[in-house]
């Protein structure tokens, strides 16, 4: 599932909405959260065929909230992963006056079970929502590595350098972009930021959203704070923009104790 959204490049949104190891405990675990509830309009897709989607946040009144805050040039991010963790999308819907938001063309390419999880900032606090939609017809769980450090998108390869992740320990995630053997000259912005990093753990699809330190973006290289809560397998989500060409590639970390 490759991202199809557009994006904001303003430098100084890197701080708003995200502390700089993402959000201090996982999200995306429960429909409600904050005082706020995710309310989707549908749950229940055909695989392959495009949907327009709405949803709405509403708050215990159950009235649709319509004032939120911009993270990153956007006032939502949607992120849509199956739950066996090999397909993954990033999107930005939009929001209308009356609080509701929609998605055009939403489409999920394989029958399964996936979490969408609604990310959103209310009130300078980071709020993340999870919702189940399912797409008819058996799927096919796919296996994933217990580990894996280096991935390829066209014709740049990716490599994670941290070798030991702790749980409960700030960790800083190293990635390089490369080309030919050779750190790629440029990495451009992408959500105003040089990466863009989502952490899902495995057995209950509880999300981590991190966003990169400052890095020199002639180094081929987007650096990451990030501290997992608990032991256990994690794949990571990356996305960077070597040289004006956006990639997503998928990481499985194993945290230890």
């Amino acid at each position: 599932m490759e991202d199809q959204s557009s994006h904001g490049d303003g430098a100084d949104e890197t701080t708003r909405g995200y502390a700089p190891v993402g959000h201090a405990a996982p999200g995306g675990l429960a429909l409600a959260a904050n005082g706020v509830r995710l309310e989707p309009s549908e749950t229940r897709f055909e695989p392959e065929v495009a949907t327009d989607w709405t949803f709405r946040i509403v708050d215990e009144d159950g009235k649709a909230v319509t004032d939120f805050e911009e993270a990153h040039g956007q006032r939502g991010h949607l992120i849509v992963v199956r739950r066996d963790l090999t397909r993954f999308r990033h999107l930005h819907p939009e929001l209308a006056s009356d609080g509701t938001w929609s998605v055009e063309g939403l489409t999920l390419p394989d029958p399964g079970v996936y979490r969408a999880f609604v990310d959103v900032v209310l009130d300078g606090h980071s709020t993340t929502l999870g919702f189940d939609l399912f797409a008819s017809e058996p799927g096919t769980i796919e296996a994933r590595p217990n580990s894996s450090r280096r991935a390829t998108a066209g014709e740049y390869e990716i490599e994670l350098l941290t070798n030991e992740i702790v749980a409960r320990e700030g960790s800083r995630l190293i990635f390089e972009v490369r080309r030919d053997d050779d750190p790629v000259s440029e990495l451009g912005q992408y959500l105003g930021a040089l990466g863009h990093l989502v952490a899902v753990r495995e057995g209950d699809l509880a999300y981590l959203h991190v966003h990169p330190e400052a890095t020199a973006p002639d180094s081929g290289r987007v650096e990451f704070g990030a501290t997992f809560p608990t032991p256990g397998r994690y794949r990571l989500f990356l996305q960077t923009r070597p040289e004006g060409t956006l990639t997503t590639t998928q990481f499985d970390v194993h945290i230890r104790t």
